[in-house]
């Protein structure tokens, strides 16, 4: 027993961990934010922000927010290049977000993406998003109180996520619904403002992974996400009435979606029904703060109503299938989808949305 004591110890001492990376960490340039921009000349532009560690001794590390840019034909060519022009071992597996300039989203994001689908240790939890101008101009905006700027704007994602103004995505989820012709996606717009600080105030809509330069702005991002059944924590619709707003905070919802078609002219029909559960937060147009919860509800329906009606046309124009009406068609009219090129039959869709508002409570309204 005595003599296995030794061994038992070592075996231990062996386990425990150490310092024994240190090295590692230092050499490598771990990549947390990645930009790609179209150039003139057909070739890409790439921006990463890279977190470079500095050893101070005793265990210390100073961290470093490094920018870096290069072009080429590829994403691989880039990366080559860039591997030159920061010290240690890029590391560009572990990327928060990664941002596609809109001239180039509309190329197609797929021959993109697909680099970062085949690194051995892909981050399927990356955020993608597409950016307002060049992508290289959001990057490049120096990060707040030492907070590296590519963590910022995860955040800002996951905030927008949480209110449901923009869907729920990552880079995994990202590539099965491209590669799906029965649905097209949706992909948050960030932007910078005039005092250089960012925004995501809206979704861009796509056709399969083309980008179709067609936005929905914050009100309309809201109740598209609502329609799709993507509500989140909460959803804030601010919604016209006359010249006043009133402010809804959605906390529940109901949604029916059908789609049927019809035998003799095989026309195809969407309904969509949601019931939208909430408070009301702010009345600028109830000055006594006595409103009618009633004769509000049916008043704030009627609102939302026209702007559905409005949002599908604009689906319908840009020829994306954000509701997934293709994949519902294939699996209830299977026979149906096999002779339909769906991408040319789709925008024939009558698609008919139907919203009801249910109020729960007024606040401090009566």
């Amino acid at each position: 027993m005595k003599k296995l004591i030794p061994a038992v110890c070592l075996g231990i001492l062996l386990l425990l961990p150490g310092c024994w990376d240190a090295k590692m960490l230092i050499n490598k340039k771990l990549v947390n934010g990645i930009a790609l921009d179209t150039q003139e000349n057909g070739q890409i532009l790439g921006t990463v922000k890279a977190i470079i560690l500095e050893s101070k001794g005793g265990g210390q590390f100073d961290v470093k927010d490094k920018l870096a840019q290069s072009t080429g034909h590829n994403i691989p060519e880039i990366g080559h290049k860039m591997d030159s022009m920061l010290p240690g071992t890029i590391e560009a597996n572990k990327a928060f977000v990664i941002i596609i300039g809109d001239e180039l989203a509309h190329q197609g994001i797929m021959p993109i993406l697909e680099f970062f689908y085949r690194l051995p240790k892909a981050y399927l939890n990356t955020k993608v998003l597409i950016a307002k101008g060049q992508g290289s101009d959001i990057l490049s905006v120096p990060e707040v109180e030492n907070n590296p700027i590519a963590f910022d704007i995860k955040q800002m994602v996951n905030s927008s996520e949480r209110t449901s103004l923009v869907p729920s995505q990552t880079l995994y989820s990202l590539w099965n619904q491209i590669s799906d012709p029965s649905e097209d996606t949706v992909l948050p717009i960030i932007r910078k403002m005039s005092n250089g600080a960012l925004v995501i105030d809206s979704i861009g809509l796509f056709n399969e992974d083309t980008f179709t330069g067609v936005t929905l702005a914050r009100n309309d991002s809201s109740l598209l996400m609502l329609l799709k059944d993507k509500m989140s924590s909460v959803a804030w619709l601010d919604i016209p009435l006359g010249e006043s707003v009133v402010s809804f905070e959605v906390r529940k919802m109901k949604r029916s979606f059908k789609v049927t078609v019809n035998d003799q002219t095989q026309s195809i029909e969407s309904k969509i029904r949601i019931d939208l559960y909430g408070n009301i937060d702010s009345y600028t147009g109830s000055p006594d703060w006595i409103i009618d919860s009633k004769q509000l509800s049916k008043e704030l329906a009627e609102s939302l109503n026209k702007q559905a009606a409005k949002i599908t046309g604009i689906l319908l124009k840009a020829n994306c299938d954000a509701f997934g009406i293709g994949r519902k068609l294939k699996v209830s009219h299977s026979e149906l989808w096999k002779t339909i090129d769906w991408k040319s039959k789709y925008p024939e869709v009558k698609i008919t949305p139907e919203v009801h508002i249910h109020i729960t409570s007024t606040g401090a309204l009566k």
